[in-house]
């Protein structure tokens, strides 16, 4: 025998009943998934959405969903159950894995210490230029020019 996997099943219930009526619905639900040696691991409590597109004509219904882990040869008998109750409009089951946990300690980023920018820098002292004569600059010009 198979072990057990994770499964969510999305529901769709009727909005002509109850909140307390799509909850008992969904009770049903849990009873059948734990009927079938289910496991739960989460539930979502059954609230009024708007849908995206009509279903069987019904733009709005009760929307919950339910986490659980099951032997995949029970899945089919729990998908056909839930699908031929008359008060659910759709259902989706989906398999799931559980992402491996993450180490909560992480190397540093950074190996050197931030430099803090300087916002104002005074102006260096310029350094005295020696004065160059105007003869040895038009001497030095002919000779590179070579004329």
């Amino acid at each position: 025998m198979k072990e057990p996997q994770l499964y969510e099943i999305g529901l769709l219930i009727k909005p002509e009943l109850s909140e307390q009526e799509a909850a008992a619905e969904l009770g049903n639900v849990r009873l059948e998934i734990e009927k079938q040696n289910g496991i739960m691991e989460s539930t979502t409590d059954p609230k009024l959405r708007k849908l995206s597109y009509p279903i069987k004509k019904i733009s709005q219904a009760y929307f919950a969903a339910l986490q659980f882990s099951v032997t995949p040869a029970h899945i089919a008998a729990i998908e056909k159950t839930v699908s031929d109750n008359p008060h659910i409009l759709r259902c989706l089951v989906l398999s799931w894995t559980r992402a491996p946990a993450k180490s909560i300690l992480k190397k540093p980023m950074r190996t050197k210490p931030i430099e803090t920018p300087t916002l104002y820098t005074p102006p260096k002292p310029e350094e005295p230029t020696k004065k160059v004569d105007e003869k040895e600059l038009d001497k030095k010009l002919d000779e590179i020019l070579g004329a």
